[in-house]
């Protein structure tokens, strides 16, 4: 009995060994990839030089739009883009504010157009403002 006791806590402590081995190799990896995905996504370095090429104000009926372009002039892909559009009334007080997020990667000299809803409709018109501001942010 004392055989079998003995050979079964090797197994016991055999299959500990392993587990723990094996657990420490996927958390290895699991934190590792997080770090490298994290990196790719807050990439706030190479999201200063995602820059709004140009815009225009479009209104249809009682909705206002904001529609240009953006641009990435960095040397890496950026991830986690948004659009924020500031509305402003006639004395450059602050009114309203409105977003819009790009999907996927923007990749290095890449343009895309964008299109930023400030809302408005039949029943509800969008903020009175006299001017708005443009910029890109992360998420």
């Amino acid at each position: 009995m004392g055989e079998m006791l003995k050979s079964a806590l090797q197994k016991i402590g055999i299959g500990l060994l392993y587990g723990v081995g094996i657990g420490a190799s996927f958390g290895a990896i699991t934190y590792f990839m997080t770090e490298q995905m994290t990196a790719s996504m807050w990439n706030d370095a190479a999201l200063e030089n995602v820059i709004v090429a140009q815009h225009e104000e479009v209104k249809r009926d009682e909705a206002v739009f904001i529609l240009g372009t953006v641009e990435n002039r960095s040397a890496a892909a950026v991830r986690a883009v948004s659009i924020q559009v500031d509305l402003f009334d006639q004395d450059g007080k602050f009114v309203d504010q409105c977003s819009e997020y790009l999907r996927g990667a923007l990749k290095p000299a890449e343009s895309r157009n964008f299109k930023v809803s400030c809302g408005g409709c039949k029943d509800r018109p969008a903020v009175a403002h006299a001017s708005y501001k443009v910029r890109v942010i992360g998420m």
